[in-house]
């Protein structure tokens, strides 16, 4: 391929359709049945074979792309694998290879000989994944390149004259300066290794709004009317959903089957609880926000105790509450953007991605003091669980975060800095998870 061939927006075209073929089962060869089983997204136990997210997938077209460049590849071979022979040519997949690795190549040096690519990009890889790529290799002048984003340069003890290892930062920085031509391509190579991970999130808000003390109140005020439905409607706490796909943070109770639950979410007319239901998929207003006062709370309790008398509820998917006027305070616009924010630190999907997926049945009630999400690591039984909660204490005097480890307590809690955006807040906590995990 001719550098002036090269084109980033054919780069990410061709990662794209390639990721998606393979998603899909549509590409042939190992890589295909690989990637199909990660096609959720979502990070698995240990990054073996059929283990690849959907942004591993995109990471590895992105650089078989690239690599498919004479010069681009021959740099790649001498500046990170450490091999002056070079490679003819990398590949996804190959029927006499291994499904152990990303992408492989023969080199001329000798017929067996091969340079592999594993790729780590959201997953996580656990020693044992590595050591057998390790042993898979053909050859002892074979080598296997790890490539990974550099906060999990640290995570991974295994040592062996056929790896090495370095991160996607490292590989932009080194290979630009070699490779000076092909420099852009580098660039958004290595940006996306580091950046694409699933906790990338965008909000106009800044984690600041966490501290704002009128927000915090009225944030707390609203749990405390999604706690009251609960106990009128459900007689049962509330806790965070690890049962359905496809959605972020769910806080419900009663949501399955055919009858109506209530949940906390979006807010709209006023409100962030609202009365739902999944087969089929309806919702009803309850107009009812924060209750400042005895006398509001009397009304919502008599508005509850109404619907609770009747039992269409329970299986008339026609059935919508009778819900005349709003009681108590609706909530503000900044008491959403706050809600938003918390629930992309909740996020299951994100929580996974870091390789802390949700406990499943295991999830914390709603308390008066607390709001939270119970955790474990993925591959590593003897990490325990975790909580990411907001709250742990009597007057909840900010909706900071907190990281806390159970077997004996140790806490962080997440500052918010000047400065600092959502993406910074919701990766401050992926890394103190880690943090937790993987030190005493």
């Amino acid at each position: 391929m001719a550098a002036s061939n090269l084109s980033t927006g054919r780069m990410i075209s061709y990662a794209f359709d390639r990721s998606q073929r393979a998603a899909a089962g549509g590409a042939s060869g190992p890589a295909a049945a690989t990637g199909s089983a990660a096609s959720n997204g979502s990070a698995p136990a240990e990054n073996g074979p059929g283990k690849r997210t959907k942004r591993e997938e995109m990471a590895r077209y992105l650089l078989e792309y690239l690599l498919r460049d004479p010069k681009a590849r021959k740099a790649f071979c001498q500046v990170i694998a450490g091999i002056d022979a070079p490679a003819t040519a990398f590949r996804t997949s190959s029927r006499s290879g291994s499904d152990l690795f990303d992408l492989e190549a023969p080199l001329t040096s000798g017929a067996e000989d091969r340079i592999a690519i594993k790729v780590i990009v959201d997953g996580t890889i656990e020693a044992g994944a590595v050591t057998a790529a390790l042993a898979a290799l053909p050859t002892p002048a074979s080598r296997l390149v790890l490539l990974l984003p550099k906060h999990r340069k640290s995570s991974l003890d295994v040592k062996d004259e056929h790896l090495i290892r370095t991160t996607w930062a490292a590989l932009a920085k080194r290979l630009v300066k070699k490779d000076s031509k092909r420099a852009d391509f580098w660039r958004l190579i290595g940006e996306f290794g580091e950046d694409a991970p699933a906790t990338s999130v965008y909000r106009a808000v800044s984690p600041r709004i966490l501290l704002d003390q009128d927000v915090v109140k009225e944030f707390r005020s609203h749990l405390d009317t999604l706690r009251l439905v609960a106990a009128e409607l459900y007689g049962r706490p509330v806790r965070f959903s690890t049962s359905r796909r496809g959605r972020g943070a769910w806080l419900q109770v009663g949501a399955s089957g055919t009858g109506l639950g209530v949940e906390f979410d979006a807010v709209e007319e006023g409100s962030p609880v609202w009365l739902v239901g999944t087969r089929p998929h309806r919702s009803h207003p309850l107009n009812i926000g924060a209750l400042p006062d005895e006398e509001s709370r009397g009304r919502a309790e008599r508005r509850l105790r109404g619907i609770a008398s009747g039992e269409r509820r329970h299986d008339d998917p026609t059935y919508a509450p009778s819900v005349p006027e709003f009681i108590g305070e609706p909530a503000s616009h900044a008491m959403e953007e706050a809600r938003a924010l918390l629930w992309d630190v909740f996020d299951p999907q994100m929580l996974a991605a870091a390789g802390f997926p949700l406990v499943p049945r295991r999830q914390p009630d709603l308390e008066p003091d607390a709001l939270a999400v119970r955790l474990h690591r993925e591959g590593d039984p003897r990490a325990g669980t975790f909580l990411v909660s907001v709250g742990r204490s009597k007057n909840w005097k900010t909706l900071l975060p907190r990281v806390t480890r159970e077997f004996d307590g140790r806490t962080y809690i997440i500052q918010a800095a000047k400065g600092d955006t959502a993406e910074d807040l919701v990766t401050a906590v992926h890394g103190a998870l880690l943090s937790l995990a993987t030190k005493p």
